[in-house]
């Protein structure tokens, strides 16, 4: 990973200037903003709608866990033209560049079924251009967690109500560096979510990995990490679906669209391949009439098929922008309100829920001085970032799980949840000056966000002094009042 960064910026920048303003212009807009205004913002934002606002307070950030999407790719479904979506994707010797310095962990003689959205052949995999997104990805986050090379670490913020935030809300500093042996990272067992997170690692190291060092991808818990697993993991969540499929709301909704649905599955037949049922998946695409899914692909599929389409102004002039942004809008709709059902929530996200849980647990034993072996070889663990690369599925069963806000728009390609875990002690009237020292209990508090908007946590609320969503929660109270449901 030697320079990377530098080496695939100037091996693809020239070929693919069109499409990455005109495909990711937010992305990169939010990329190029000032860290330190955002950081500081969000520090700001978050006290002034939390129930500790009342007392000066210091934070220190100590842990942070990404939750990310993979990188623009190509369709899922089947094309037709193999040889045009083949040439959208990056070079043999480009993926082995980035591949320098990871290590894939995997099950040994693992057989398991392929899950129709890993894609076949050129399909489903990621483009150059989401390559490149996720570079990005990883700058931008480097900028969110480490401190200015230039920058005291002593630096701190001072909000507009008086609390201090250490290092100006950031993980990293010069005296505590970003390192590969504070990084954890998981992914999906996916070609594109792989590449994905190789390619964010160039962007959050965009001088290389420390000589001798190197970082495990394990790609060992994709059922977990995905809100439909094939096959899925009960049978009380097929029937689950099911149910969900058949309420009368969905129902008239479907039966509304019905026409859509068929007549750009029709407008889409020239660009399609034959065997497209083939590659159906989703929260219950699996649960409609069977008649109907001989006449129309599923909502998931033909949401898909159309934004890889418009993305490369290749869609159909006899699609109208009306047309298709009903039909990916109704594809969101299903998603979110499936999984918004609580039981259906638990059951397919209860495992990375617990995977989140657990690695919140650690961080705050760590903080108290609580002897914590996190590793294979029962050391001390000083992981303070956790990366997980996964699909615009696993970040909406998340956000639907935490029972956070819902976003306005569905997650683009490179978006991230970014689970933060503050500790924070009061600060004495005397001491005020000195902004380092505190007294009292350590509290601890955990903040989500998405793409660097807050998302605020509704679990728990009414209970104890969280009566309404906060833009930080209580991180003993976010855990108690899951556990407490989960175990019911």
């Amino acid at each position: 990973m030697i320079q990377l960064h530098s080496f695939i910026i100037f091996l693809t920048a020239v070929a693919w200037i069109p499409y990455i303003g005109a495909e990711n212009e937010a992305t990169t807009n939010v990329v190029t903003s000032p860290s330190s205004t955002l950081n500081e913002r969000l520090n700001d934002e978050s006290i002034e709608s939390t129930i500790i606002s009342s007392k000066r307070r210091k934070f220190k950030l100590i842990q942070v866990q990404i939750i990310h999407r993979h990188g623009d790719r190509t369709p899922i479904t089947p094309m037709n033209d193999i040889e045009y979506w083949q040439s959208t994707l990056p070079s043999p010797t480009l993926l082995t560049k980035i591949a320098e310095g990871t290590t894939v962990i995997r099950h040994e003689n693992v057989n398991g079924v392929q899950h129709a959205a890993s894609g076949r052949g050129p399909f489903g995999k990621l483009t150059v251009l989401g390559l490149m997104q996720m570079v990005e990805v990883g700058s931008r986050l480097r900028n969110e967690l480490h401190l200015d090379d230039d920058a005291d670490d002593e630096q701190h913020h001072l909000d507009d109500d008086g609390h201090i935030h250490i290092q100006r809300g950031r993980l990293f500093s010069n005296k505590n560096p970003i390192h590969p042996n504070k990084i954890k990272v998981k992914s999906t067992d996916f070609p594109r979510t792989l590449q994905s997170v190789q390619s964010l690692l160039i962007g959050l190291f965009p001088d290389g990995l420390p000589e001798g060092t190197s970082i495990d991808i394990d790609a060992r818990h994709t059922n977990v990490m995905i809100p439909d697993p094939q096959p899925r993991n009960s049978k009380e969540q097929i029937e689950m679906e099911i149910m969900l499929t058949k309420r009368k709301h969905i129902q008239e909704r479907e039966l509304e669209l019905k026409g859509l649905a068929r007549k750009v599955t029709q407008e889409l037949k020239s660009f399609i391949s034959d065997d497209v049922n083939s590659a159906a998946f989703g929260i219950g695409e699996d649960c409609g009439d069977k008649d109907d899914q001989k006449l129309s692909l599923t909502w998931s599929q033909l949401s898909e098929i159309m934004t890889c389409l418009k993305v490369r102004d290749m869609l159909p002039d006899t699609i109208s922008i009306e047309e298709f942004e009903t039909a990916t809008s109704h594809s969101a709709w299903k998603w979110f309100e499936n999984l918004r059902n609580a039981t259906l929530a638990k059951l397919a996200m209860n495992q990375f829920m617990t995977f989140i849980l657990d690695t919140l647990h650690y961080g705050h034993n760590r903080s108290k001085g609580i002897q914590v072996n996190n590793n294979d070889n029962g050391e001390d663990d000083e992981t303070m970032l956790h990366i997980y690369s996964c699909h615009d599925s696993s970040l909406i069963g998340l956000l639907c799980a935490f029972r956070l806000q819902q976003p306005a728009e569905w997650p683009e390609y490179g978006s991230f949840l970014k689970i933060e875990l503050f500790e924070s002690e009061l600060v004495t009237p005397e001491e005020e000056d000195n902004h380092t020292n505190a007294i009292g209990e350590k509290e601890y508090y955990v903040r989500f966000s998405l793409n660097g908007s807050i998302l605020k946590c509704q679990w728990g609320l009414g209970e104890n002094d969280y009566l309404e969503p906060m833009n930080m929660i209580p991180f003993h109270h976010l855990v108690d009042s899951i556990t407490r449901e989960h175990n019911e």
